[in-house]
């Protein structure tokens, strides 16, 4: 012991420095913790953003979808035929302003077109270059598909809905009519899932959907043609089409400015923790012959039997009267090899808080044995209070406890003595109340 008091003398350097360390890694810790837990937050935020966003999407495609399967059950009840196409394309037209072009092309030569300024001459969709591949895709699989983006006269862009139309039962080929096609403008449509405001809110976006000709992804819109970050991303079905929705933050997912915030406050942290921690075993060092015997029992928080005798020393000493109540636990120790030291610890602690709350103002709880326990209190007190105190601090402990997934019951056995009705020095009050313990405990046995 001497030997390891010189050495820390000698070398006084080691305490700071080793402060030092552990508090920087202490501190570091903490800042790489908050910096992954505020990426991991930003994430979050970002899937929830890009989530409500691809809900918004599909449900804005699914109306337009209702569209097209309109002027599919339209022309199967008018037997193939289309009557009045003019007035009912556009009341369907104004009923949205999104809305580019209705068309319908029997066997797939577009004929019907609204409104008429749209209108190009026949196009058969089977050989046309930007449309043969999805028409006959469409046609194989009877399903509707989304397409796009084309190039609109007026500028911009648009999405084209397409649905086969079948006029037979069983839907053969022999029964196919041709398609109904709504062509959407791509910006009313990404505008209404509000995809733009993600440019706001600081971050790239990447909408893309995999070619079922090509197997190849392509870009349907996006705020840049650059490789994202380690985006965040969602995938969505609308009808045949698989969509992701790819984002992450403009400036990156780490902010390097409260980044650099934190270390710099995590420096002086350190610093400061570092030279408190110096100070305080300075501190320890020069009182350490001066410091007295811990009165505390680790484990319940209480007071310990050197304590416990102390106390009743110096009350003898003052011939104050006191009483004294012995407790001892019946059951514990089953229950100790049964479960575990970890619940009999446990329980333990449980104990002593029923003890506690158990006892008034002035007494005083203590742990002087393994499962034995004592209260000392101070001042006079009758026989029927000592039996009423008794009897509380019983039911209490009898009370089922859980521990775990168990739950547990046990007993005390309490003895009291006092002074100086039965003895004359304090170790014969703590005799005479053992006794009394064991004498209960006995009777407890028995009557079991």
């Amino acid at each position: 012991m001497q030997r390891r008091y010189d050495s820390q003398t000698k070398h006084p350097i080691l305490v700071p420095v080793t402060s030092f360390c552990i508090t920087a890694l202490i501190i570091g810790f903490i800042i790489s913790q908050i910096a992954i837990m505020d990426r991991k937050n930003q994430r979050q935020h970002a899937k929830n953003l890009i989530q409500q966003i691809s809900f918004n999407l599909q449900t804005s495609l699914n109306e337009y979808y209702d569209y097209t399967q309109f002027w599919k059950n339209y022309i199967i009840q008018n037997n193939g035929n289309v009557p009045n196409f003019e007035t009912v394309a556009e009341a369907l037209y104004s009923a949205s302003s999104s809305i580019d072009s209705i068309s319908l092309s029997p066997n797939g030569i577009t004929a019907y077109t609204y409104p008429k300024s749209m209108a190009d001459d026949s196009i058969n969709l089977f050989t046309d270059p930007s449309h043969r591949d999805d028409a006959k895709h469409a046609r194989l699989t009877k399903q509707t598909t989304i397409t796009g983006p084309f190039a609109q006269r007026r500028g911009g862009y648009s999405l084209a809905i397409r649905t086969p139309i079948y006029t037979g039962k069983d839907e053969d080929l022999n029964s196919f009519w041709g398609f109904s096609t709504i062509s959407v403008r791509m910006a009313d449509i990404f505008n209404e899932a509000h995809l733009s405001d993600l440019k706001e809110d600081n971050y790239h976006y990447q909408l893309k959907t995999i070619n079922t000709q090509t197997g190849t992804l392509d870009t349907i819109d996006c705020s840049t043609y650059d490789a994202l970050d380690d985006p965040v991303s969602t995938m969505f079905a609308i009808h045949n089409a698989a969509w992701t929705l790819f984002i992450s933050p403009k400036k990156g997912w780490v902010n390097y400015t409260i980044l650099f915030l934190e270390i710099i406050i995590g420096v002086f942290v350190t610093l400061l923790m570092s030279f408190c921690f110096t100070a305080l075993w300075l501190i320890s060092r020069r009182e350490s012959t001066f410091k007295k015997v811990s009165y505390l029992d680790s484990l319940t928080q209480l007071q310990n039997s050197r304590k416990f005798y102390e106390q009743l020393s110096d009350l003898n000493s003052k011939r104050q009267d006191f009483a004294v109540l012995y407790i001892d636990l019946n059951k514990f120790k089953p229950i100790n090899e049964q479960y575990g030291q970890r619940s009999g610890d446990e329980l333990l602690v449980i104990v002593a808080k029923k003890l506690k709350n158990c006892i008034r103002e002035g007494d005083e709880v203590f742990r002087i044995g393994d499962d034995e326990f004592a209260v000392i209190i101070p001042n006079q007190i009758t026989i029927n209070g000592l039996s009423n105190l008794m009897q509380r601090i019983k039911q209490s402990i009898e009370r089922p406890t859980v521990l775990g997934a168990a739950t547990v019951q046990i007993t005390a056995a309490i003895g009291y003595a006092r002074y100086p009705q039965d003895g004359d020095t304090f170790e014969a009050i703590v005799q005479s109340a053992e006794e009394m313990m064991y004498a209960d405990k006995t009777a407890i046995i028995e009557t079991r």
